[in-house]
Parts: structure tokens; sequence; C-alpha cells
């Protein structure tokens, strides 16, 4: 589902099985998107985009083990997968437009 869409869709913070949506705003997405990843403890998390709903999941960035703050082009469909994460640790991604 595209950004622009959920933003259009939701009037109120979103959580469901599958899905977890704050909502920031309500302008469309410009070039450059800011990526936050918070890693708390023992862990490692991995941006992945892709721009069609059936196109396939590709690596944007490295694997981070510490938390993290960029740009990068604005993606319609992103996703941060972690892995490796240890008892007691956590980890969170957000993307907001970067003006």
């Amino acid at each position: 589902m595209s950004v622009s869409y959920l933003l259009k869709a939701a009037d109120c913070d979103t959580t469901g099985p599958e899905t977890v949506l704050r909502v920031v705003g309500t302008r469309e997405p410009p070039a450059r998107m800011v990526i936050q990843i918070a890693i708390a403890g023992s862990a490692s998390a991995q941006l992945q985009g892709r721009i069609a709903r059936d196109a396939p999941w590709i690596d944007l960035d490295a694997v981070h083990t510490k938390s993290a703050l960029f740009h990068i082009d604005a993606v319609q469909f992103l996703r941060v997968i972690a892995s490796g994460v240890a008892t007691g640790a956590s980890v969170s991604a957000w993307a907001v437009w970067g003006w």
C-alpha cells in the first residue's frame, strides 16, 4: 500500500495484528525521507524497500547493529527486518518526510 494512501486513509493512530501506523502528517511524500532506527540491546536491523507490491524486496542500506539516523530517496514500500534480537532488546524504526 502506498504511503500517500495510508496517510490519506488514516485520521488517527492505527494498531492491528500486522500493522502499526502512527499518523505524523498528511502531505504527499517528497523526494527524500528520513529513517530512524533505534536499537536497544543486542540486535540487527535491515532496511528494505520495493517500488511496487509485486516487486522483490531489496536491501537499501547496510545492516545496522546500532541506532542510526539517515536520509534516503523516497520509496513507496519500506520495511525494517530485525534479526538476532537478544532477550530484553528492542528494535524500532520510523520514516518521516525530509523537507
